[in-house]
């Protein structure tokens, strides 16, 4: 195991209070105040270890959707220095305050904009999956830990104990790193502390029709990337951002498993609080969605949505058992 960057000791510059998420049953009240924001998700290739590739890209897309407007922009799931499911990620991890914050905190200066990524973090010995906000200032406005990894991940990076929303002048931010959004707690949480807007950065696979996957199980996951962020929006009452990668993902497996050759589709969105889908990008192609969405607290569900798929927030297939088995073996 090697490190690209020194850890650094010490706390995020701005990171906000570490409170306890209101009960679900007394959610809180706030003023009513609607506000619309310019927003933007961003689909791209990465490739692994090649940061300076990799960085150039997304700031060629973040200023695409500066100009038109957006003052939010969100990239997909370990952008920086991409994924990988061996030991070879560990090279691709930094501290809190190294690059990747330096890096996005000027853009987000020169431009005006918050923006948000994660990335491999290193903390002493422990490596995280770490999403960060980037204010107008440069600054960290908020943090989440990917909590927990999604099955193999869970050999190569530890799950957070974050919350997975914090407080901005933008409103009340709730962040799904890719897998967590398939998770029935993470919503319960998330429902539970009111959010104002809810942001899904991805390394969103799309897998073949090779056993155990069926054909069927390929369109049900595809579906899910698909239609997942209109759906959420629909459910909550609120804006839903969603970041995918395009192009593939070849990588050995630990533990004996068969190496893996799968494509991100892509499909990253946007939806307003009505689940109205204001824009989404295709499979295989680059490029940046932007839409002005609404935050309405008229439109915030006040139910929450019922449990219907057990521990999921949608239906999956018979074998994501493995999911939740490699990742107890890690």
């Amino acid at each position: 195991m090697s490190l690209r960057f020194k850890t650094q000791a010490g706390i995020p510059d701005t990171m906000p209070d570490m409170h306890s998420p209101p009960d679900p049953d007394r959610r809180p009240v706030r003023p009513p105040a609607t506000t619309q924001l310019r927003v933007a998700s961003i689909q791209m290739a990465c490739e692994l270890g090649n940061f300076e590739r990799n960085m150039l890209r997304a700031a060629e897309l973040i200023e695409d959707a500066a100009r038109q407007g957006a003052k939010l922009v969100l990239l997909p799931e370990l952008m920086p220095g991409d994924n990988t499911l061996t030991e070879q990620i560990w090279d691709t991890a930094e501290p809190l305050h190294g690059p990747t914050k330096d890096w996005l905190g000027a853009l987000c200066r020169r431009l005006d904009i918050y923006a948000g990524t994660t990335f491999l973090e290193a903390e002493g010995a422990d490596f995280y999956n770490t999403f960060i906000l980037l204010d107008p200032d440069g600054k960290i406005s908020g943090r989440v830990r990917k909590s927990p990894p999604a099955s193999f991940e869970a050999y190569f990076f530890r799950a957070g104990s974050d919350l997975h929303w914090f407080v901005t002048p933008l409103g009340r931010i709730g962040v799904g790193i890719c897998f967590e959004n398939a998770l029935y707690e993470r919503y319960l949480e998330l429902y539970a502390a009111d959010i104002d807007l809810y942001l899904r950065p991805f390394s969103g696979a799309s897998f073949e029709a090779k056993f155990p996957v069926r054909q069927c199980d390929v369109e049900m996951l595809n579906g899910a990337l698909r239609d997942g962020t209109a759906e959420t929006a629909r459910t909550m009452g609120i804006p839903v951002l969603m970041s995918n990668k395009v192009g593939r993902l070849v990588t050995a497996l630990p533990a004996g498993f068969p190496s893996q050759d799968i494509q991100f589709p892509g499909f990253s969105a946007i939806a307003d609080s009505d689940g109205t889908l204001l824009g989404r990008l295709e499979s295989g192609t680059e490029g940046v969605v932007v839409g002005t969405v609404t935050l309405d607290p008229a439109r915030k569900q006040r139910q929450q949505a019922p449990n219907t798929h057990g521990r999921w927030t949608a239906k999956m297939p018979w074998w994501s058992i493995i999911w939740l088995l490699t990742q107890k073996l890690g």
